[in-house]
């Protein structure tokens, strides 16, 4: 069977492409329904290019061609690298900067990235790889040295800004071929990798390229697609090395593109928290902290991407009060719709910090904070806005799982954080009960601990203890008697410690600049109530511990 050439072979896409094309004009004329439900149910298919693999191969040979690489492959059939050859390469490179060298070189690396498809015929190498340790050497070489050498040639080298891509240099022209071969190569190696130690060491390495898959709109592309692959599914090292690489992209791209990587940040966040349980929990909460930081790079661009993913929330929540059904209720009432609520919760308590708005100015996320509490009334964050979520909270203290004597049970203790909903085997038990308990008096202390420093404390807490004080004296639960007496002692206290403060003020209650700075150098530790909360935390991450080590 003869070979199909490059150009053939990249000729026979086009015609497929341009044939699919046709056939979707003639479906919108024929079924105008049919082509509107494509439009919002498959824009991948309506917008078809020739696939990436496919591309690849043709970008790939284009970019020998142009570098005068093929000229080099032999007819009698490929070289066999040694790490003889490839130590010589890398001298060359390092010491003199040889781009004649180079060219040899990336021949090799695109034989070891295609190392796998030894079955494909269609693709003809000038080296071949025998060797494991050989593939190795070749790998870490390329990785380390290549892009130094297009650093040396094109001056970039700690210039390089989101004006000032390597493409602006003078000699682009001349290096641009071998450039698009290596980042090719490249990312064929990135898809055929598995072994975690190994995505981790190429993606290390591989940041220093990043500038250079910039000056390709398709390959930045790809290029983003593998590390947000990696960022959702590999184990903390990966996730942590696409991370940063992720960062660099956002720090370093044109803001078009910064757009793309955000919405692919947050979209791969979304997949992945789709099951939570105590092993998946530690990775969506890495991958939560993450994402916040990569959005506060831009904020302008934050704020139109978050926008309308806050709105897509909102509409999921209309739909599901709109639609009386137990799908529709189920839309809104699972893990993935929390944690993305959580996910925006911390981005706007983080970015949009009281201290940080002293200092800098109100945050362009600010306009964001009043959509989200009306989505989800959930959110407490540092940005000084009062949500009044107390109602919700004390609701509890009427609930029949608290009020009912329970039964006894054998059953380990519930953990809250991994539990949308009590599985029935807990209802109306012992186990259950205490649990919950601790729960409402964290949360309880929580949501009042995000106030303990505010000069209004005294008077906000009036309302929680009178009623606190009403419940323990009608209940007969001893436990949850014993947790809410101690809240209350640290209530008052807080109070009267906010009180002695106050009375070294000279300023009035309708000063509002004066009143945002009463105690801005204090931390929350430093009064009765944050105090007492740092304890509770410590406590419940001990247990956590002690549960995962049994």
């Amino acid at each position: 069977m003869k070979k199909r050439s490059t150009k053939a072979k990249g000729k026979g896409f086009k015609n497929e492409a341009s044939q699919h094309k046709q056939q979707l004009e003639a479906l919108k004329e024929k079924d105008p329904e049919f082509f509107e439900y494509l439009q919002k149910n498959d824009k991948e298919l309506l917008e078809f290019n020739l696939s990436d693999e496919s591309d690849s191969n043709d970008e790939e040979a284009q970019a020998l061609e142009e570098a005068g690489l093929k000229d080099q492959e032999k007819v009698a059939g490929p070289s066999v690298v040694t790490n003889e050859l490839v130590s010589s390469w890398q001298h060359a490179i390092t010491k003199k900067k040889s781009l004649r060298i180079l060219k040899r070189l990336l021949l090799a690396f695109r034989a070891a990235a295609h190392v796998n498809d030894a079955d494909d015929i269609s693709k003809t190498f000038a080296y071949k790889i025998t060797s494991a340790a050989v593939f190795n050497n070749l790998v870490v070489v390329c990785l380390k040295h290549v892009s130094d050498v297009f650093d040396h040639h094109l001056k970039t080298k700690d210039v390089v800004t989101k004006k000032n891509l390597p493409n602006t240099a003078k000699k682009w022209k001349t290096v641009e071929p071998l450039v698009r071969s290596y980042i090719t190569s490249l990312l064929h190696l990135l898809r055929s990798l598995s072994e975690n130690d190994m995505v981790y060491f190429v993606l290390k390495e591989t940041e220093k390229s990043i500038p250079y898959f910039l000056c390709f709109t398709k390959q930045s592309k790809n290029y983003l697609k593998e590390l947000l692959q990696f960022w959702g599914t590999g184990d903390d090292k990966v996730k942590i090395a696409s991370f940063l690489n992720v960062r660099t992209l956002v720090t370093t791209a044109p803001k078009p593109f910064v757009e793309t990587c955000l919405k692919g940040i947050y979209m791969t966040f979304v997949r992945s928290c789709q099951t939570t349980t105590t092993h998946t929990l530690p990775g969506i909460n890495l991958m939560r902290n993450c994402g916040v930081q990569v959005f506060g790079i831009d904020l302008n661009t934050s704020y139109q991407t978050a926008f309308v993913y806050i709105r897509q929330l909102a509409i999921h929540l209309r739909n599901s009060m709109a639609i009386k059904s137990q799908e529709s209720y189920k839309s809104v009432y699972n893990w993935q719709f929390i944690h993305c609520i959580e996910f925006w919760s911390q981005l706007l308590a983080t970015h949009c910090d009281k201290q940080r708005v002293a200092e800098s100015g109100e945050s362009v996320l600010q306009p964001l904070i009043y959509p989200l509490v009306q989505v989800t009334i959930g959110v407490i964050s540092r940005t000084g806005v009062f949500i009044p979520l107390a109602p919700y909270i004390f609701s509890i203290l009427s609930s029949p799982e608290i009020r009912r004597k329970p039964k006894p049970s054998t059953l380990k203790p519930l953990d809250f954080s991994v539990h949308l909903k009590a599985p029935k085997s807990y209802l109306h038990t012992r186990v259950y009960q205490d649990g919950l308990i601790e729960e409402l008096v964290r949360v309880m202390g929580e949501y009042y601990g995000g106030q303990c420093l505010s000069i209004a404390f005294p008077e906000l807490a009036i309302p929680a203890i009178v009623q606190i004080k009403r419940h323990v004296k009608k209940s007969k639960n001893l436990k949850l008697n014993k947790q809410l007496h101690v809240l209350v002692e640290k209530f008052e206290q807080n109070a009267k410690y906010i009180q002695q403060k106050r009375q070294h003020v000279e300023f009035s209650p309708n000063n509002r600049a004066q009143v945002k700075t009463f105690l801005k150098d204090s931390s929350p530790e430093e009064t009765p109530l944050g105090a007492y909360i740092q304890s509770v935390r410590k406590l419940k991450e001990q247990r956590k511990q002690l549960t995962e080590q049994s």
